[in-house]
């Protein structure tokens, strides 16, 4: 019974120095701190017959920290993304990519993006999620020269020989603004 209580008072201190060793995502690479989230844009899932069903239909992007870290400015560059859809229900794999332009970035500086628009299909049943699993490389280039490239998966390039390229959905529209009554 004392073993019980001790190990359950260390529980929160453990999981605690767990989170602190982790990680933040953050790379970098040539002078570059990228650091990389999926995020949803638009979710048009539709609940099921059953309250523990659901069909997930979500619009996704990449939402992306730049900082530069090195001693000097970095010069304008070009960025290319590029998202893989793995989808849940075969073995098919869906390539969306892109060109961005990247400003100059002073020492220190810092600047976040959202790049790319996926559409994510699944469903949930229960506990059981089932959905498409979505990978990312971003390349950066100076002068049509590679500076740095970070990936989710370090198999990235053959995922990519098996991918078929898709245009983009479109993005979703801006919520609209309420119209003030008028003055009576």
């Amino acid at each position: 019974m004392g073993w019980m209580r001790i190990s359950s008072r260390l529980l929160p201190f453990c999981l605690v120095a767990l989170c602190l060793a982790l990680p933040v995502g953050a790379e970098e690479k040539s002078g570059l701190q990228v650091s990389v989230q999926k995020v949803t844009l638009d979710r048009a899932d539709v609940r099921g017959g059953d309250v523990n069903m659901e069909n997930l239909d979500r619009l996704m992007a990449l939402r992306v920290a730049i900082r530069n870290t090195s001693f000097k400015s970095m010069p304008e560059s070009e960025v290319t993304w590029e998202i893989l859809r793995r989808k849940y229900d075969d073995s098919g794999i869906e390539l969306t990519s892109g060109v961005e332009k990247l400003p100059h970035l002073k020492v220190g500086e810092a600047m976040d993006v959202t790049w790319g628009i996926v559409k994510v299909l699944g469903y949930r049943n229960g506990a059981i999620l089932r959905k498409d699993e979505l990978e990312w490389e971003l390349t950066f280039k100076e002068d049509g020269k590679e500076v740095a490239k970070f990936s989710s998966k370090p198999n990235f390039a053959m995922l990519l020989k098996r991918a078929v390229r898709v245009e983009p959905p479109t993005a979703p529209p801006p919520p609209a603004t309420p119209v003030p009554a008028p003055p009576k």
